[in-house]
């Protein structure tokens, strides 16, 4: 995953060396596989989504926790 001009950009975008997924949806994008490029770009987003997700859970669930009034004290109050 990653944003398409940085990233190639920042690693040189040499063929068969420096690949990533958004770097490989261009490559098989140029080449007229389009079915691929579509099927990898489709990867990309279902991951984007899940990490949306799971960042969505764990933030709800540490703001749950965080918010839960004080456990009363146990113990014999002499």
């Amino acid at each position: 995953m990653g944003e398409f001009g940085a990233v190639s950009v920042v690693s040189g975008h040499i063929r068969g060396m420096t690949n990533t997924l958004p770097l490989h949806v261009e490559i098989l994008y140029n080449e007229y596989n389009f079915a691929a490029a579509f099927a990898v770009a489709s990867l990309l987003a279902m991951l984007a989504l899940v990490t949306l997700a799971l960042k969505t859970f764990v933030e709800a669930r540490a703001a749950r926790t965080t918010s839960l009034p004080p456990e009363p004290a146990h113990g014999n109050a002499s």
